[in-house]
């Protein structure tokens, strides 16, 4: 008996020793979650002026994603563990300027994580082609530009305004001098300024898709009209009838009614502007969007958005376009011209220098080029420099697919 008592008292310590191990290991390995506090720090920008934040903590088993209209701090609560975090924003009032910043979290005990954010400059829409030479000698009605969506958002077009300031200058201009990162549209006869309809988010542009404004959307291949002689010529016009949009003016246009008007928000003379001032001998483009809750219209209402040219004692008014107010900016030399003779007319992060465009009714338009093709999406060279993100084309079809990376 004593022995079998001995025995049930060592079998039962045995027991409760493994239980007590058992139930220690238990603790220690109890997952426990924590308070996680992240304080956003802009450093190069006022928080006052960034908007849809994007908060995004990543773990090995867990992601969070915060969507924050505006600047302010995050406490939230997570399992122990290593956290990445990234945070991005948008810049208000510029239209290509984003924030971004990232941070590590060992999380182990409560704690406190500084993001700072720093400001860079990227646009997701720029020019992909500008079709400015004409087809046949005098006429420049088959002119287009194309628009895509180089970022990976959907992005909208309703309100965004395209000018063409004057370019193809060999010097500092005193507009320059007095107004560094401001541009003007053109003045008396050049000064026309349109822009796309739409009330916020009626035109979305998916990421990797394309727009056309044509000048008139119509098939400039019959042209010629009843002149048989000249067929052969226009046959080199581009077919603009499925146009995604098109200028009107309502003074001879023909209006294709299956394509949407551009909305006219200046034009100095009716009389004298029968076109979207697409120069053959060179023009300089601009893709503008206003600050949010702005409209195009109330834009050119403004009297204080307009002055005379320095040092002029002309009494005509320019439209003066802040360069944070620029998408993109293309800048289309002559064909005849070296470009580096010319004095850049945009500040370099609109466009270092310009690209020399096709001969004048050469059909050749300056094409964008391509800086990747990943799963069959082109992603198009922005490097705010015309002269290296353009090549002239000997094919002037719209909507053109590139297939060979440059």
């Amino acid at each position: 008996m004593k022995k079998f008592f001995n025995y049930a008292m060592m079998v039962m310590a045995t027991l409760a020793i493994t239980a007590f191990v058992a139930c220690s290991s238990d603790d220690d390995d109890e997952v426990k979650s924590y308070k996680l506090k992240i304080t956003l720090n802009p450093t190069d920008v006022e928080a006052s002026n960034i908007s849809n934040i994007k908060i995004v903590v990543k773990g090995t088993t867990k992601a969070d994603t915060l969507a924050l209209s505006a600047v302010a701090d995050q406490e939230i609560t997570l399992t122990q563990g290593t956290y990445n975090i990234t945070v991005s924003g948008k810049v208000k009032d510029e239209a290509t300027a984003y924030v971004q910043g990232t941070a590590t979290a060992e999380l182990f005990a409560e704690k406190t994580v500084t993001v700072n954010l720093t400001k860079f400059n990227k646009s997701p829409l720029v020019f992909k082609t500008i079709y400015n030479v004409g087809t046949v000698l005098g006429y420049v009605l088959d002119c287009y530009v194309e628009i895509v969506n180089n970022s990976d958002e959907v992005q909208y077009l309703d309100g965004i305004m395209l000018a063409d300031p004057l370019a193809n200058q060999k010097a500092k201009n005193a507009w320059q001098e007095e107004y560094p990162d401001t541009y003007h549209e053109g003045g008396a006869l050049n000064g026309i300024v349109i822009a796309f309809p739409g009330n916020g988010t009626d035109y979305p542009l998916q990421p990797g898709q394309s727009v056309t404004v044509a000048d008139q959307a119509m098939n400039h291949q019959l042209a010629y009209g009843e002149d048989e002689s000249k067929k052969e010529a226009y046959s080199k016009a581009p077919d603009l009838s499925n146009a995604d949009f098109e200028k009107f003016y309502d003074n001879g246009d023909v209006d294709n009614t299956a394509v949407p008007n551009m909305v006219t928000v200046l034009r100095r003379s009716a009389s004298a502007q029968k076109m979207w001032a697409f120069g053959v001998a060179g023009r300089a483009y601009i893709l503008i969007k206003l600050p949010q809750g702005m409209t195009p219209q109330q834009y050119v209402a403004d009297e204080n958005n307009f002055t005379t040219y320095p040092g002029s004692t002309s009494s005509t008014l320019y439209l003066k376009i802040p360069s944070k107010y620029v998408l993109d900016a293309v800048d289309v030399y002559q064909s005849t011209v070296d470009p580096s003779e010319h004095y850049p007319f945009f500040a370099a992060k609109d466009d270092a220098t310009g690209v020399r465009g096709g001969a004048m009714y050469s059909s050749q338009p300056v094409r964008r080029k391509v800086e990747k093709i990943e799963n069959g999406r082109v992603y198009y060279q922005d490097t705010n420099n015309s002269t290296n993100d353009f090549d002239v084309s000997t094919d002037n079809t719209p909507g053109m697919t590139p297939t060979v990376i440059n």
